[in-house]
């Protein structure tokens, strides 16, 4: 099996003809939301469930549902400024100004297991191990979309995926410690939040962390697919690593697009 990699693909160029009518505007960064604080971490480690296997046939959208081809166009702020980031599921949310919005691009992991991808992305410490071909970062966000499953089960599924995103066999060394669920809710709609520790990475350079955290979040979406799933990935045990409240306060800023 592959190790996974992770795959950034910053689209430039994209034809915003068919989303010029969205306002570009830039929203009130919010305030935390109740029940945001990470899960408490079950001691045992867990292994994929059949139920997160995917699906080979693709719910279509309710009768009505809006939806857009192209991502909504990056925001713009002043430099240092916290970075909105608008998603095409009605979602947006909030990076600190030293980040990197690449919203309009792609991120993901793939192995000989499948492969996980996330759009809407920022990046934070990119390319801070250049030995990797396709860049580092010390961290990365994004959102994608779910259909044919409740809020609970998407995030249960998402989560799983760790086991895709760090493991480079399934019986290797890496150890993945899974939160149990956080229900709160984000603008009255519910959330559901699983956190993963991974430790005991294979390290391919000596710049490569041999921990890791995986975030998820399920919650009702209002474009382009019934639900969305964030996430925040981050290396741990290297300089500038990313907290865990640091972590809850970008989850914190998940509210619905106005």
């Amino acid at each position: 099996m592959l190790k996974p990699l992770l795959r950034i693909v910053l689209v430039v160029g994209l034809l915003y003809a068919a989303v010029a009518f969205l306002p570009k505007l830039v929203p009130e960064t919010p305030g935390m939301y109740t029940g945001v604080a990470a899960a408490p971490f079950q001691t045992t480690t867990m292994r994929p469930s059949a139920s997160a296997a995917p699906t080979s046939v693709t719910p279509t959208l309710p009768p009505g549902f809006p939806s857009m081809e192209f991502p909504p166009p990056e925001i713009e702020v002043p430099e240092g400024d916290p970075i909105p980031i608008d998603t095409k599921y009605g979602i947006s949310y909030t990076v600190p100004g030293d980040w990197k919005n690449a919203s309009t691009g792609v991120a993901g992991w793939e192995s000989d297991a499948g492969s996980v991808t996330y759009g809407a992305i920022a990046m934070y410490g990119y390319d801070y191990c250049p030995e990797h071909r396709d860049g580092a970062r010390k961290a990365v966000t994004g959102m994608t979309g779910r259909r044919g499953v409740d809020v609970p089960t998407a995030a249960f599924e998402a989560s799983r995926q760790a086991e895709l995103i760090f493991r480079d066999a399934p019986d290797d060394a890496v150890v993945l410690e899974y939160s149990a669920p956080t229900e709160f809710d984000i603008d009255g709609a519910a959330a559901v939040r699983y956190s993963v520790h991974a430790s005991n990475i294979a390290q391919k350079f000596d710049c490569d962390p041999t921990k890791a955290t995986f975030d998820v979040v399920a919650t009702e979406a209002f474009s382009n697919a019934p639900i969305a799933v964030f996430m925040v990935h981050t290396e741990q045990g290297i300089d500038g690593a990313l907290t865990i409240e640091q972590v809850d306060q970008i989850v914190s800023t998940l509210h619905r697009k106005d």
